[in-house]
């Protein structure tokens, strides 16, 4: 049950009384009108083409009202401000279109000459415009609630952010009200009330998040690099990544327009409270994974395997849930950082395209009998599965030993071993490096070898780590990497290539609709870090609880790795090191030991393939070379973060 966060706004009780139910009821749904033609020049068999003139496209700006709210405490119910482009010609010959809508908080950060005198956008910054107008879509830019041109206030991911956007879809179906620049009502008429929502980052969470409301007439989303839970975006098992970050994502995105808006930036931030770094009811209407029983759309989810932004839990979490309850899905992994899928150019829209025409157009182009997951490999090629994660994963528990004279400790399906192994941590977090040359003695990680593989082993799907700690210190945070050791030819990034204009559907001379192509770049390299996942020693029990730890006692403690695919071929090694971590950034961190008892730790991975190789203890006795990384060092500071994000979201 999603839970209203406290001190958020004012609901209009009486609101209701000015709508009448019979024109805008929830069970209302769009007529079809019998005189209206049903041929559709869009439609070539299973298919839609480019039949419509994007330079005739139809352009306007709606504000739709958020029934029943006033959350900036103005005494005005809020409403958000929706921008459609349709083609014109579907709207003379009275066929009804579906709409494309990628909501956002970012939108007053476009040129003024996005928009004519009259503020209506006649720029899109995005190549579903050009592409879908002509192929018989509309496509809605929504301001968020609280941002930009929409009033209300913004809630980071709470429920007045959601039920806000939510009212477009209810718009469409004629179930709420719309106006007009004028003042005049706007009626959604040339809808077939069927909507995708889609995005990337903040944009792909939205669509998450209004899904979990499972609001009729949303057919499916496209969530890209998005967030299900913002406990987990913005903490990784009880380790907040920044100090006062929900106050800096509230402040980024606020338009600030009322004096309840500018008191809620604070507000946000004390209720987050990060100077514990714990789950309380806060989140939970910020955690959209308790409402995945509602979702009725069907999600297409796209995500890079190293975005350390918007980390692979989230989509690996999302999935899980929406897979119990047999929601229609299919997934694309890139290798990618935090990306959108237009990125990967053709290999993202020849799936989209049918992926949209399926479930808004009505077409049967057979793409629910296709494969359900596109994975780009490591070296940035691509495959398909049946479904993922991939068929025959187990659940395999590695545990660690430290053998005598071995330069590290092994990981094997064999009995655990060995005495305890202490390393230590200083104020600063630790970096990806630590991973290199593993077999070199070092103390400020713990490192645990499998054997040589002898045939490809691959992980899919969540993993967990447990351990059994001491600690010097009253508070601590450990970080587990998984690593592949082995030498290969690794993705590193993708880029565009100067000079090579593609253009994707109609344009005009501010927005051709043409972009360079990109091409996917691969270096040799000897060792990749494949997961990161941090976590609190303090939050042993429970995330909503901190302790205090006491030096000489045991604590046991359980947490789930990121997300991820990777396949470790043969002659690799798969590793994992751990290291002490600052446990939260708002308190000040000196430093300290852990003391780890293998005999009671282990990791425990989805694997698939050749796992004999796995089965006995890792001793190296000899040096295991790893002295380069795939990729660069992540990405930590989180302006750079939300550049990233807007950037993503574009």
């Amino acid at each position: 049950m999603r839970r209203t966060p406290f001190r958020t706004g004012t609901i209009l009780l009486a609101a209701a009384a000015l709508i009448p139910a019979a024109t805008w009821s929830a069970s209302a749904q769009p007529t079809a009108d019998a005189a209206k033609p049903q041929a559709k020049p869009f439609v070539q068999g299973t298919q839609t083409v480019a039949a419509y003139d994007y330079g005739k496209a139809i352009h306007e700006r709606i504000a739709v009202d958020v029934p029943n709210t006033d959350n900036d405490e103005n005494g005005k119910t809020d409403q958000v401000t929706v921008d459609i482009i349709r083609p014109s010609e579907a709207a003379a010959a009275g066929i009804d279109v579906p709409v494309i809508i990628q909501a956002s908080p970012y939108y007053a950060g476009d040129p003024a000459n996005y928009f004519d005198a009259n503020g209506v956008r006649q720029v899109y910054g995005t190549w579903l415009d050009n592409y879908f107008v002509p192929r018989g879509y509309a496509v809605a830019f929504v301001d968020m609630p609280g941002t930009n041109r929409s009033t209300g206030c913004t809630d980071v991911g709470g429920d007045f952010e959601v039920l806000g956007t939510k009212a477009v879809i209810d718009w469409l179906n004629q179930r709420v009200p719309g106006y007009n620049p004028d003042g005049s009502k706007a009626k959604a008429d040339w809808s077939t009330g069927k909507a995708g929502m889609i995005g990337t980052s903040w944009n792909g969470t939205i669509a998450n998040s209004v899904a979990s409301t499972g609001v009729r007439g949303l057919e499916t989303i496209v969530p890209i690099a998005a967030i299900s839970s913002w406990y987990d975006y913005t903490r990784s098992f009880g380790v907040p990544f920044y100090d006062a970050y929900m106050e800096f994502l509230y402040d980024y995105v606020s338009n600030d327009k009322t004096p309840r808006c500018v008191a809620l930036t604070d507000e946000v931030e004390q209720d987050s409270d990060t100077r514990t770094g714990s789950y309380s009811k806060f989140w939970d209407p910020r955690n959209y994974r308790l409402d995945a029983s509602k979702v009725r759309a069907s999600v297409f989810a796209i995500h890079g395997l190293d975005d350390e932004n918007v980390k692979t839990r989230q989509f690996g979490e999302w999935w899980e849930e929406i897979a119990k309850r047999n929601v229609p899905r299919k997934i694309f992994l890139h290798q990618g950082v935090h990306l959108d899928g237009f990125s990967f150019r053709d290999a993202y829209v020849d799936q989209l395209h049918p992926w949209f025409d399926y479930w808004l157009q009505g077409l049967q182009n057979g793409i629910m009998k296709a494969p359900q997951a596109t994975i780009m490999r490591e070296d940035g090629s691509y495959t398909t599965e049946a479904k993922w994660p991939a068929a025959g994963v187990k659940q395999t528990k590695l545990n660690l030993g430290k053998a005598k004279n071995a330069k590290a400790g092994g990981l094997s399906i064999a009995a655990a071993s060995g005495d305890p192994i202490s390393f230590t941590g200083t104020a600063d977090e630790s970096l990806d490096s630590v991973v290199l040359d593993p077999t070199t003695p070092k103390t400020d990680r713990a490192v645990f070898l499998s054997d040589t593989l002898d045939k490809a082993v691959r992980i899919s799907g969540t993993g967990k780590v447990t351990v059994r700690v001491q600690s010097n210190r009253a508070a601590a945070g450990i970080k587990a990497r998984i690593v592949d050791y082995g030498t290969a030819t690794r993705y590193t990034n993708v880029t565009s290539i100067p000079n090579t204009p593609t253009c994707w559907g109609g344009g005009n001379a501010l927005d051709t609709g043409c972009y360079n192509k990109t091409k996917v770049n691969s270096a040799v390299s000897d060792a990749a870090v494949v997961v990161r996942t941090l976590a609190d020693v303090g939050h042993y029990k429970s995330l909503n609880r901190k302790e205090s730890l006491k030096s000489g006692k045991w604590y046991d403690l359980t947490f789930e790795l990121n997300a991820d695919d990777i396949v470790f071929a043969a002659g690799h090694r798969l590793g994992l090191v751990l290291t002490v971590e600052p446990d939260n950034p708002s308190i000040p961190f000196a430093g300290a030991t852990l003391k780890l008892d293998p005999t009671h730790s282990f990791l425990t991975l989805p694997l698939t393939g050749y796992t004999q190789s796995l089965a006995t203890a890792g001793a190296p006795q000899a040096r295991v070379v790893a002295s380069d990384l795939a990729q660069p060092e992540p990405e930590k500071d989180p302006v750079k973060l939300m550049q990233q994000m807007v950037e993503a979201s574009r």
